[in-house]
């Protein structure tokens, strides 16, 4: 990631304590076979999440990241959007983002513990972001940032296979 894309932007990653819980729909994922040893496909689940200040609390749709925001400063957390699409490897998803910003995620691998995804941001100006990141297999990954009213924004992205 050069100095410009990566201007305003922290990207983080959640430790892999986030618990798999059966009843939240985030975490959930598509069963697969036991004699499966990768699918051909990945779940990508992208939150967007507003962080201010101004509020307090976890809103109780994201409990289960509630344990990784410890690690940044501010108080509260309010889901603003849950989308989640389908990857194979080298497919693309778009996804909007609030403030104006659209969110490119591409799969380029994945194995038996971890897949491989390239994750660009773009506003009106142009490309704001443009990075590859690892995650591993059923683990999520933060990007957080992007200025967001008196706040910012945080982009949890889920990955279940």
């Amino acid at each position: 990631m050069n100095g410009r894309s990566a201007r305003g932007f922290l990207v983080s990653l959640a430790l892999a304590s986030v618990a798999c819980v059966a009843a939240t729909p985030l975490l959930s994922h598509p069963a697969f076979a036991a004699d499966d040893k990768v699918p051909s496909k990945v779940q990508l689940t992208v939150l967007v999440v507003s962080a201010t200040d101004s509020e307090s609390g976890v809103d109780p749709r994201l409990a289960a990241l509630a344990s990784s925001f410890r690690y940044f400063k501010y108080s509260g957390y309010r889901l603003l959007s849950q989308q989640a699409s389908e990857l194979a490897v080298n497919g693309s998803g778009t996804f909007a983002v609030d403030g104006g910003r659209k969110l490119k995620v591409t799969l380029l691998s994945m194995d038996d513990a971890r897949a491989k995804l390239h994750v660009e941001m773009s506003n009106d100006q142009g490309k704001v972001l443009d990075t590859t990141v690892n995650i591993n297999r059923d683990g999520t990954f933060i990007i957080s940032g992007p200025k967001y009213k008196d706040g910012i924004l945080m982009l949890p992205l889920r990955v279940s296979y």
